[in-house]
């Protein structure tokens, strides 16, 4: 297999972390791309993702891009059904979260950890501290979702860690960077969980040189 990915995101972050729990590594072939000096804009790569983004899995025939997809095929493919569920109710839950997050937790959170961390990073100006303020009213609104429903759960699915969470929880080491102005002390459960995975090896071993490194 072949998996295409950048230091530079969240995104990346999940698939490279899903590798690694699922004992893939090895065989493996990670080649990751420089996006500052857009070494993903080729033409031999938009043959492969026509989006010319990343993550990009490689198995044989199949050119898949998008993280979610990537992970649940990554699981699926080693059987891992502790992690990555396939039975009915299992399934729907975790293609629930991946919607979720999508939609609406982590693009909240995105669009505040790019004004705040990714725009200071890579030289692209200041904060817009109203669209902070913009993002910030949506990201206290799914917050209260998710610090709810962590209650008396130790991740998303239950007492064990599954796909969902690596997905819902992209963002960990941005949210969790005191520049980000997230502000997660407001949501206990959410920290909580935040910090239980940035515990786990296969987080660890992907974690950013610097948490601003994690912007997309």
């Amino acid at each position: 297999m072949k998996l295409f990915v950048t230091d530079l995101s969240p995104n990346s972050r999940r698939v490279l972390a899903t590798v690694e729990h699922l004992g893939l590594k090895e065989g493996t072939d990670i080649r990751k791309f420089d996006l500052i000096k857009g070494e993903h804009r080729t033409e031999e790569f938009q043959a492969v993702n026509p989006n010319q983004k990343v993550p990009v899995l490689v198995d044989g025939d199949l050119k898949l891009w998008e993280a979610n997809p990537i992970m649940i095929y990554l699981g699926d493919r080693q059987g891992a059904e502790s992690f990555c569920p396939s039975d009915k109710r299992g399934r729907i839950e975790i293609l629930r979260w991946m919607s979720w997050e999508v939609q609406h937790y982590n693009r909240a959170l995105g669009d505040i950890v790019w004004e705040t961390i990714a725009k200071p990073a890579f030289g692209m100006g200041g904060p817009d501290q109203s669209k902070i303020d913009a993002a910030m009213e949506n990201f206290h609104r799914f917050a209260a979702v998710l610090n709810e429903h962590l209650a008396g759960r130790d991740y998303v699915l239950g007492d064990s860690v599954t796909v969902a969470d690596f997905a819902v929880g992209a963002a960990s080491a941005l949210a969790l960077h005191p520049q980000s102005q997230v502000p997660l002390d407001a949501y206990p459960n959410v920290k909580a969980w935040y910090l239980r995975l940035e515990s786990l090896p296969s987080w660890q071993s992907t974690a950013p040189q610097a948490p601003a490194e994690a912007a997309e």
